[in-house]
């Protein structure tokens, strides 16, 4: 579309005759404006339909401190207005279920001109009582603070509120690996088991739950022994559903993730008698269609209970992945490419303690 003509107040005279009036619809996090636009046949009538867009949308541009509604009015509409063009369904999903969990039901019908740090400080204190983890306090309380973000940082002094905010001391949870005794038992039961496959993958390769349910025969090379992680497949809350979900395929979030796995013989001999009896696109399906993360952790829990085992988390198959090859003296580089963290920090603070024996190892060389 190219305009010929301009008439004041963002409003032009297209090619094909039409009036076209341009009005700010947001700011995205970054404080990029995007715009909204409306079209006539006269410059009059385009000039009210822009007036009337201006009025609709001129509470989200003003700064919280000037916005007369309360906390709720100011979340949900930063949650309608801006947050979807800036995450993916997952997030958006992930973002809208902890504010509406954690932070409006207790602060929901304040006004926002009446939230200060104090009012943030007495709701982490609260969340605390409620048996929260402070990980998640931490995730819900920086969430509710991007909603606060969304003006020029000139027009508001908002940040300073979630500054200089008080968290107890926590420990990070460790994640416990399987013993090889354990691991060793639990593979064996995988191999003969029909739904034994998403194990063996997870134990071998290292994929996050989401990414096996999404992984399909055109990610892997046979020939060449590798796979390739490009999309993830969760289960969501749909948008202005309530409760209900749907699943969502989606790329992975970020360039780390995308990544490419080397195939050993033990699971690349196993996917290629999966190949053989396969039905559609996907390698962990049935009747041509993929088997979502809920039920992969099902039949999971189902194969543990039938080997009498304790309680385990799938993820923990991921975490034994890497704490092999760490005890075998893999490099932190290789492992953390290979899970796909962002960074070799993020591998190094969560699997610390697998390098115990290789720190035993170079403190005796010093002798």
């Amino acid at each position: 579309m190219t305009c010929v003509a301009r008439r004041g107040e963002n409003i032009y005279k297209r090619k094909d005759g039409r009036w076209e009036g341009r009005y700010i619809k947001g700011r995205r996090l970054n404080h990029q404006i995007y715009y909204g636009y409306v079209y006539a046949k006269t410059f009059k009538d385009v000039r009210k339909k822009l007036a009337i867009k201006k009025r609709e949308y001129q509470n989200q541009l003003v700064s919280p401190n000037l916005f007369t509604g309360t906390v709720s009015q100011w979340v949900n509409n930063w949650l309608v207005t801006e947050l979807p063009f800036q995450v993916k369904a997952s997030t958006f999903s992930s973002y809208r279920y902890k504010l509406n969990k954690y932070i409006l039901p207790h602060l929901g019908e304040m006004p926002v001109r009446k939230v200060t740090r104090q009012t943030i400080q007495s709701l982490i204190n609260l969340l605390l009582e409620e048996g929260l983890s402070v990980s998640t306090i931490r995730t819900a309380i920086q969430i509710f603070k991007q909603s606060f973000n969304r003006t020029n940082k000139e027009n508001h002094g908002y940040h300073a509120i979630f500054q200089g905010l008080h968290y107890p001391f926590s420990l990070r949870k460790k994640i416990r690996a399987l013993s090889k005794t354990d691991q060793h038992q639990l593979e064996k039961a995988a191999e003969t088991s029909e739904n034994g496959l998403p194990i063996l993958l997870a134990l071998h390769t290292g994929l996050r739950i989401g990414e096996i349910s999404a992984l399909k025969w055109a990610d892997i090379n046979m020939k060449e022994k590798k796979l390739t992680v490009t999309r993830t497949l969760q289960r969501i809350f749909r948008q202005g559903a309530g409760t209900k979900t749907e699943i969502r395929e989606e790329f992975v979030k970020s360039s780390s993730s995308h990544r490419i796995i080397p195939l050993n013989k033990k699971i690349l001999q196993c996917l290629i008698l999966q190949k053989e009896k396969a039905k559609g696109d996907y390698v962990i399906g049935t009747n041509g269609q993929f088997i979502e993360p809920r039920t992969i952790t099902y039949q999971f829990k189902k194969l543990l209970q039938s080997l009498n085992f304790r309680s385990l988390h799938f993820h923990q198959l991921r975490h034994t992945f890497a704490t092999r090859l760490l005890e075998l003296g893999a490099d932190v580089a290789s492992v953390s490419s290979l899970l796909g963290h962002q960074s070799v920090k993020m591998t190094l603070d969560i699997y610390v303690d697998s390098l115990i024996g290789q720190r035993k190892y170079w403190i005796n060389k010093l002798a």
